[in-house]
Order: structure tokens, then C-alpha cells, then sequence
């Protein structure tokens, strides 16, 4: 399905927005700013992949939230598409594109990660970010990730994911799940999200992990995966 044309402005679709996503939005405002400090590094580098000089012109991010991400690649492309399902979270997106300095490249869209409303091959890269913890169907929303990249295409993914077996935090995070879906609007402690990515039928994957230095109970948020997928 082809996407609407114009910059700048939310395309709005589906239900308003409820009082749970405001209250979302606005913590995520809040807590964001906290969570790209402490990965900024990561996310630097991570997102040096992302420039036109790299042939990298239209990116997509998928469950943009309030645009954390945008002063890292923001101002090395030519357009960013941006995607949620909240349309609670477009005000704060806007806002974070002014401070970029990037608002004229930004298209803000409603969707979800399963169902994107975009053409296929129409993107250069994919990004998302602390997304697939939340989505209900990784699989499917990964196939729609390749759908709209491009042959040679790149989709960015930084995501927290479960810690292996016989780590005792797993023990934590089967406990602490439930509470981490009502505080994370839906979020998962204990995905398994690299070896979903792996099979997702990319060409080539590559990964890390690492670890964040978390206390209980955020600790159960603490392992992550980043790296670099190619269509």
C-alpha cells in the first residue's frame, strides 16, 4: 500500500488515542532521554551505518515512540518515516525532530509492526529499537521488515532480550514478566529476539551482546542485543 505523501504532519488512522497511551507517551518522554544516555555510545556507532553517502536515504523506524533515535541519523538522510501505533507519541516526536533540527525530512505514520503501511522495497534501512520486546508477533513483524527494505537493504535493531538459561537473572525475569507488560505498555523480559532475527531469512546478520549495569528489578531488562541485518 503506498504511503501518503508530505512531511512534518501525523497521518492519522485507527482509534484515538486512549488515556493509557498518553500516559505511555508521556513516560516514555520522560524515561527516554535516560535510556539513550546510557546507550548512546552504542547507538552512535550503530547508526553510523545510516548515511547517504552509504546510499542510505529513506529510513524507516518502526515503533518511533518519541523519536529518541532522530539526532543520531536524523541529519545524515534524506527522509525518515516514522512509525507507531500511539498516536499519543506523534507530539513528542515532532518535538524531538524540531531539536534535531531534521522536522522537514519527517513523515510520522500509525501502524504497527505487523502490518505496515508502506510499499515494498521502499526503504533503504529499517530501524527499531526497544520494539520487538513489545510486538505480539516477532515473526510476522520481522517479514514485513524485509518486505519493505530494498535488496541490499539494512534493517538496525537494538532490542533487550531474555538471559540465557542458566543465568539466574532468567530466573528473574519469568518472575517479573507480568509486571514488566503493564509498566512496559505490552513489553517481554524474556524474548528471544536474536534468534528470531536470525531466522527471519536476512542474508547476513551480524549481532552483539551485551549487558547493561542494572539493579533488580530493572536488571531484568539488562541483557541486549544490537547489530545489523541485510536484505
Amino acid at each position: 500500500m503506498p504511503h501518503p505523501e508530505g512531511q512534518g504532519k501525523p497521518c492519522w488512522s485507527g482509534q484515538a488515542p486512549t488515556l493509557g497511551d498518553r500516559l505511555f507517551a508521556w513516560f516514555m518522554s520522560q524515561c527516554g532521554p535516560k535510556v539513550t544516555w546510557r546507550l548512546k555510545g552504542r547507538k552512535q556507532a550503530l547508526f553510523e551505518r545510516l548515511h547517504r553517502d552509504h546510499g542510505i536515504k529513506t529510513v524507516v523506524e518502526v515503533g518511533m515512540g518519541t523519536a529518541p533515535n532522530l539526532e543520531f541519523y536524523g541529519p545524515f538522510v534524506d527522509k525518515v518515516i516514522g512509525i507507531d501505533p500511539n498516536t499519543a507519541m506523534a507530539a513528542y516526536a515532532l518535538r524531538a525532530a524540531e531539536a534535531a533540527g531534521v522536522a522537514s525530512k519527517l513523515r510520522l505514520l500509525t501502524g504497527r509492526a505487523q502490518a505496515l503501511p508502506l510499499d515494498d522495497a521502499s526503504a533503504d534501512a529499517v530501524v527499531m529499537t526497544h520494539v520487538l520486546c513489545t510486538v505480539k508477533d516477532q515473526a510476522a513483524a520481522l517479514v514485513e521488515a524485509r518486505r519493505v527494505l530494498r535488496p541490499g537493504g539494512l534493517f538496525i535493531f537494538l532490542e533487550h532480550v531474555a538471559a540465557d538459561p542458566g543465568d539466574r537473572l532468567a530466573r528473574w525475569q519469568r518472575w517479573l514478566d507480568p509486571a514488566v507488560g503493564v509498566v512496559g505498555h505490552g513489553c517481554s523480559a524474556t524474548r528471544h529476539t536474536l534468534e528470531a532475527i536470525q531466522a527471519a531469512g536476512f542474508s547476513a546478520v551480524q549481532a552483539e551482546r551485551f549487558r547493561l549495569d542494572l539493579w533488580l528489578p530493572a536488571a531484568v531488562v539488562a541483557p541486549h542485543v544490537a547489530g545489523v541485518a541485510v536484505r
